[in-house]
């Protein structure tokens, strides 16, 4: 359960970082906009895998 936990944790702390650098990137720039756009849908996209192994774990 340990393992789990700190697993959460990491992802939290990873997305308010993600988040603060999201806030910190300049308006202007439509490029940035779309990279940043497809990180996160990325990111999205792995962590909808991350839970669902863990909930695969679990069973």
């Amino acid at each position: 359960m340990k393992l789990c936990t700190g697993f959460w944790i990491g992802m939290g702390a990873g997305l308010m970082i993600g988040a603060g650098m999201g806030m910190m990137m300049p308006y202007g720039k439509n490029s940035m906009k779309t990279q940043v756009g497809k990180s996160i849908h990325k990111l999205g996209v792995a962590v909808d895998h991350a839970v669902d192994n863990i909930i695969s774990d679990m069973r």
